[in-house]
């Protein structure tokens, strides 16, 4: 018979020390108990996945912040530039946990670690992605498919359009000239910008479109120092347009997510529409996704400023 495969990681002193220093100030004992565990938590995951070749920032998550951990139930773990997992604590003989509502969205996955009596070891048990606010460990997905499903969102992360490049003039393969694409008149005003890069993609959202094709025309503007824009941002315009055919169908959604998974804007196109857009600001360094969909179909494209 098949066992899923579970990892199990030592809990040092070092662990139980971090631990120790997120519960220094508190003094309810139940908040206490779950701050010091969530902590193990997260120490557990961050171990297998850094052992696994995974990037984490654990400096960056939420759970090493101690006024954080004593206002919200939280154990988050970040990604390098693919968002954050919550590490969920599972007492000894304990068959099931609970997702507060706290930590119920922007997450990739909630991973599940046991722990022993003794609390000198955690046992990585598997992960979901969307969970009730009870989950069974027999509902578990293995850490077979954990591995393979982050592995998959960090290769596509790396693959990101780096528009700070652009305003330097490189630009990555696959991105067109937006005149190779649409006629001065399918593009009117918005682009005429002599600082600006404007690139365009055709993008394959299948047979759902019925022969409809659309690109993602992308426009980065380096500002200029202003006492409230310094050089270090950059602005942004995406836009979905229809390219054989005038109008986009409706309900066709452009999304923007932020480094950690979160929506931060959205759009859909109505009846009619010629194109949909959204414009936004974004410090150098910072990643974002753009997600373009269309009923079932969806396409996700990573960027850097």
């Amino acid at each position: 018979m098949n066992h899923p495969l579970i990892f199990t990681v030592p809990l040092s002193y070092e662990a139980h020390e971090n631990a120790e220093r997120c519960v220094e100030s508190i003094k309810n004992p139940d908040k206490l108990k779950q701050v010091y565990l969530n902590s193990l938590a997260v120490y557990s995951v961050n171990y297998y996945l850094q052992l696994m070749g995974l990037e984490t920032e654990i400096e960056k998550s939420y759970s090493q912040d101690p006024i954080a951990v004593q206002l919200s139930n939280i154990a988050d773990l970040s990604l390098k530039n693919i968002g954050k997992v919550e590490c969920c604590p599972v007492l000894p003989d304990e068959n099931k946990f609970n997702i507060t509502a706290d930590v119920s969205e922007n997450r990739l996955a909630y991973i599940a670690v046991q722990f022993t009596e003794s609390l000198k070891q955690g046992t990585i048990l598997g992960y979901v992605e969307n969970p009730l606010a009870t989950v069974e460990i027999n509902q578990l997905q293995t850490l077979e498919d954990l591995l393979l499903y982050l592995s998959t969102l960090e290769i596509e992360a790396k693959s990101e359009s780096k528009l700070g490049k652009w305003l330097e003039g490189i630009v990555e393969e696959g991105w067109q000239r937006v005149e190779e694409l649409f006629t001065p008149q399918q593009l009117g005003l918005a682009f005429m910008n002599e600082v600006s890069v404007i690139r365009g993609q055709e993008l394959d959202l299948g047979i759902q479109l019925n022969q409809v094709s659309v690109a993602l025309v992308t426009k980065v503007t380096q500002l200029t120092n202003t006492e409230e824009k310094e050089m270090s941002e950059a602005d942004i315009l995406m836009q979905v347009r229809p390219i054989s055919v005038l109008n986009l169908p409706s309900e066709l959604m452009l999304q923007i997510k932020d480094s950690s998974g979160e929506i931060v804007l959205e759009t859909s196109s109505r009846e009619g529409d010629n194109w949909i857009q959204l414009a936004f600001s974004a410090e150098y360094g910072e990643s974002f996704q753009v997600l373009v969909s269309y009923e079932d179909a969806v396409i996700t494209k990573n960027f850097v400023i």
